[in-house]
C-alpha cells in the first residue's frame, strides 16, 4: 500500500516527464474497486493480472506466495525495458528516485 500512495503523491511528476503510470497485481479487480476506493481513488489505472499471465511473463512470480515480487519496470515509447527493479522497496526514497532518474533520461533523448 505504502508503493500505491507514494506513486500517487508522485503521480504529477510522471506527468512532467510525458510518463504513464499503470499498477499491477495479481488481486482480482473487485478487490482493485474496494482498494482504490479506500485510496480516495486513484490517478491511473491499478489493473488486475488475476490470471498471473504477467507477472510470469515479467518474472516476478512468487511460486511461494502466488503473488508478484514488488517489482518496477520503466518501458520506453518504443516498447523496451530500460529499468528493473525486482526487489522494489517503498520505504526506500533511493528506489523512488532511481526510477524517476531513468524517467529524467528518457525524456532527454
Amino acid at each position: 500500500m505504502k508503493e500505491i500512495a507514494s506513486w500517487k503523491e508522485d503521480y504529477k511528476r510522471f506527468g512532467e516527464l510525458d510518463t504513464e503510470l499503470l499498477a499491477i497485481s495479481a488481486d482480482h479487480i473487485h478487490s482493485h474497486r474496494v482498494f482504490a476506493a479506500s485510496m480516495g481513488t486513484l490517478p491511473y489505472p491499478l489493473l488486475s493480472d488475476w490470471q498471473k499471465q504477467t507477472i510470469k511473463d515479467y518474472k516476478v512470480f512468487n511460486e511461494k506466495g502466488g503473488v508478484a515480487k514488488r517489482s518496477v519496470f520503466v518501458v520506453n515509447k518504443e516498447g523496451d525495458i530500460t529499468y528493473i527493479n525486482t526487489s522494489f522497496k517503498a520505504e526506500e526514497k533511493e528506489d523512488y528516485e532511481a526510477v524517476f532518474d531513468e524517467l529524467e533520461k528518457l525524456s532527454k533523448s
